[in-house]
């Protein structure tokens, strides 16, 4: 019998392999479908992201995995103050998919269209120049060749900002998805009432703050969607200068 088992060993080995190259090759096409991003989109970028998961967490849509005590020291004097101007109602529907890879981090479902896309960047240009002397706009340190909002050079970085040198919002122009650092207050509203999770290295490389917010699907959660990203920059700045909401538009 063990003769016979064997015998088709060598074949069972190459069945084996064979399904996990198909497997590998499947995810690595998924990946480099995501397109730019803040790792090479080739070979190179998805081996280096599966090395990450090594430190990554799973956990991204559980609202606060940690105790409170004994991390907000870590994130400055107001962690545990919201800096929304309304509290957050629920998500209306299901999470938009989002694929394990730990980096980039999207959501393939539910996307953002061009307008609304146009909109986020507008607004997000608005809210750096309404606070010119705190913040400025930027390409992304994250992420690549795309806008970030980041405090102004030259104003001390708070510690839960060196991380990302100083950057606080970037919007992904794929998907229309955001990722910004809140209050850990606020990222455990956004994530306990469903309008994002967070990126899978925050609680390891990245702090417990650093969140994706999902991309808004109409005009009532672009709305959301500002009020949110205002108050990313209210708790980043917070030890810095009182943050302004752009002008209300006629």
């Amino acid at each position: 019998m063990s003769s016979e088992l064997l015998k088709y060993a060598p074949a069972a080995a190459a069945a084996v392999g064979l399904a996990a190259l198909i497997i590998a090759y499947r995810d690595y096409r998924a990946y480099v479908a995501l397109g730019s991003h803040g790792l090479p989109d080739n070979f190179w970028g998805w081996k280096k992201q599966l090395m990450m998961t090594l430190m990554a967490r799973k956990d991204t849509t559980v609202a606060a995995p940690y105790d409170i005590e004994g991390v907000k020291e870590n994130y400055g004097p107001n962690a545990t103050t919201s800096y929304f101007n309304t509290a957050l109602e629920q998500r209306p529907g299901s999470r938009p998919q989002i694929p394990g890879f730990v980096a980039p981090q999207r959501q393939v479902t539910a996307t953002a269209s061009a307008k609304m896309k146009e909109q986020m960047f507008s607004y997000l240009k608005e809210l750096t120049s309404e606070n010119s002397s705190t913040l400025q706009s930027e390409l992304s340190v994250l992420e690549g060749p795309v806008p970030a909002v980041q405090l102004k050079k030259g104003l001390d970085l708070p510690k839960y900002l060196e991380v990302t040198r100083g950057e606080m919002i970037h919007v992904h122009p794929a998907d229309g998805s955001t990722h910004l650092i809140l209050s850990l207050e606020d990222s455990r509203s956004v994530i306990e009432r469903g309008w994002g999770q967070r990126h899978r290295l925050s609680g390891r490389w990245l702090g417990w703050g650093y969140t994706l917010v999902y991309a808004p699907r109409n005009q009532d959660e672009f709305e959301l969607w500002k009020n949110v990203t205002c108050a990313a920059a209210r708790y980043c700045c917070a030890e810095i200068s009182e943050i302004r909401a752009p002008a209300v538009r006629q």
